[in-house]
């Protein structure tokens, strides 16, 4: 995964020294997936097994955050304001 190290400018002039583990990468493009080929029922089926295993996900990823006390630590930060920026494989 990857992991960033970063000098943060907000909007109001302040600077801080970041650490993230990013989970989406800056984009002006609507990532998804494509279901136009699939009949309703198939299309049925998988929005409700989809949508259970995100829900799964999500359950997960909430508890693991809850271990390290990270539930209030989500964050988007703006590429504009961000320099020095070094990306590392962790």
């Amino acid at each position: 995964m990857n992991f960033l190290e970063f000098t943060y400018t907000k909007a109001d002039g302040t600077v801080s020294k970041r650490a993230a583990i990013p989970l989406f990468g800056p984009t002006k493009f609507v990532e998804a997936i494509d279901v136009t080929s699939l009949s309703e029922s198939d299309f049925a089926d998988f929005c409700r097994e989809f949508g259970a295993l995100k829900n799964d996900h999500h359950t997960q990823v909430m508890e693991k955050l809850a271990q390290y006390d990270l539930r209030h630590n989500y964050r988007k930060f703006n590429p504009d304001n961000m320099s020095n920026v070094t990306t590392d494989y962790v």
